[in-house]
């Protein structure tokens, strides 16, 4: 018989608890369990996120001031704005409640969510970002330049945990080991 016993938390914290083998789970993508966990254990154990998850830039539009976005129209425009559309959605574990407060990342620049984040698609003001055309990358997790979007910053504009971020993440999206 296999004996196991320690998920993440448990391996940090309790090394006398690994027996036969440990489950490190959301470990494995280079995220802590908790809060408490890395704060008591950050300058022991080192953990540095694996995941990234990128999309493209889908579509552009020119939309004049005033204009509405999104399902019910619930998000109105306050000024001329280029609106890029992402092939993304709650279907492939964009968490709706990112509607109007969710950001990404496009040329090393913030464009925020604005509108309802629908099954699949989203859309984001990238007035701010001249140079962004059809086709770019889109980070919704990772690095682009010096910003970061990271899965608990996506948790916690989610009003949950980090566990739920990743595990939503439909297994259907195509997805590139490196």
């Amino acid at each position: 018989f296999i004996k196991h016993a320690a998920a993440t938390s448990g391996t940090i914290i309790f090394p006398q608890s690994h027996f036969d083998l440990v489950r490190i789970g959301i470990g494995l993508c280079g995220l802590w369990p908790s809060k408490e966990t890395k704060e008591a254990f950050k300058r022991e154990v080192k953990l540095e996120p694996v995941l990234s998850w990128k999309t493209i830039l889908g579509q552009i539009k020119s939309l004049s001031k005033g204009n509405k976005v999104g399902y019910d129209l619930t998000e109105t425009l306050s000024r001329p704005s280029r609106v890029a559309i992402l092939p993304i959605g709650y279907w492939h574990g964009f968490p709706r409640l990112l509607s109007g407060i969710g950001k990404a990342l496009i040329k090393g620049k913030e464009a925020k969510v604005i509108g309802r984040v629908s099954m699949d698609m989203v859309s984001v003001d990238i007035t701010d970002i001249k140079n962004a055309k059809v086709g770019d990358e889109v980070i919704l997790i990772g690095k682009s330049g010096k910003l970061e979007i990271s899965v608990d910053d996506l948790a916690h504009l989610s009003d949950t945990i980090n566990y739920e971020i990743v595990t939503r993440l439909n297994p259907l999206i195509k997805r590139i080991v490196v």
